[in-house]
């Protein structure tokens, strides 16, 4: 293996190549979104030896989402999810820049938030925020300023493994996030070939009305709770993941 690459890149060489990883290396990927899915895709990414992550959620660690975080414990209930990110990564993954951005991205803001000056940069986009009209408005800015764009439909409330697909996002069938997802990218210009996603063709687990005095103290407003586990957010997350390293590697 080349000297210019890190023994513990090794096996990561062996599977791209060395041509494939120096891309890997010089690449960057945005990631919208933190939770279960996101964090899982984040660890994968800096795990594989990317060179930059952008990384976006406004939100913080709670108690109820400890059982599908990857890296987070009861200690970091709180936190940003920025911050838990990075710190693992620095540690783990020093010699992978991370911007952290500890904001809502939004349909007014995205322009903003993911300026298209940076798609040099992180030539990769992957969405994994749960907002219907964010979500559109983030993948049709993605897809307007040619960025790679990569998204998560519904993670929550799944328990099989076997029913996850990727492929094209207007493929996906039963997916209730995803139907309208499609729906709103039509109304945007956005058709199939553009976007490549990952769902779950597995009826969800309805989510779980929360009674008063059921609240967890960090969690109060929280009145309907979605059912989750670690397994498939974590892949759809690795998924998004391997999607992402095969497109900076340029397989």
């Amino acid at each position: 293996m080349p000297d210019r690459f890190p023994p513990r890149f090794t096996r990561t060489v062996d599977l791209y190549g060395a041509e494939g990883f120096t891309r890997i290396r010089h690449g960057g990927c945005v990631v919208v979104g933190l939770g279960g899915v996101g964090a899982h895709a984040v660890l994968a990414l800096a795990r594989s030896g990317v060179g930059r992550l952008k990384i976006l959620d406004f939100d913080r660690v709670t108690t109820s989402s400890l059982n599908r975080h990857p890296v987070a414990g009861p200690a970091d209930v709180g936190r940003l999810k920025t911050e838990i990110l990075a710190a693992w990564i620095a540690r783990h993954c020093p010699d992978t820049v991370v911007e952290c951005v500890a904001a809502c991205v939004d349909p007014d803001n995205v322009t903003e938030m993911i300026p298209d000056t940076e798609r040099e940069l992180f030539p990769v986009l992957i969405d994994c925020i749960d907002s219907v009209l964010s979500k559109v408005a983030l993948l049709a800015h993605g897809v307007d300023f040619g960025w790679t764009v990569l998204s998560s439909l519904g993670a929550a409330g799944k328990r099989d493994g076997g029913s996850v697909r990727s492929g094209d996002l207007f493929e996906s069938r039963v997916c209730p996030l995803a139907r309208k997802v499609r729906r709103g990218l039509r109304r945007r210009g956005v058709g199939p070939g553009q976007i490549e996603a990952v769902w779950a063709t597995e009826l969800p687990v309805p989510a779980v009305a929360v009674a008063p005095g059921e609240e967890l103290p960090d969690e109060p407003r929280v009145r309907r709770r979605q059912p989750s586990n670690i397994m498939l957010p974590g892949m759809f997350g690795f998924a998004l993941a391997a999607a992402a390293i095969a497109a900076l590697a340029g397989d």
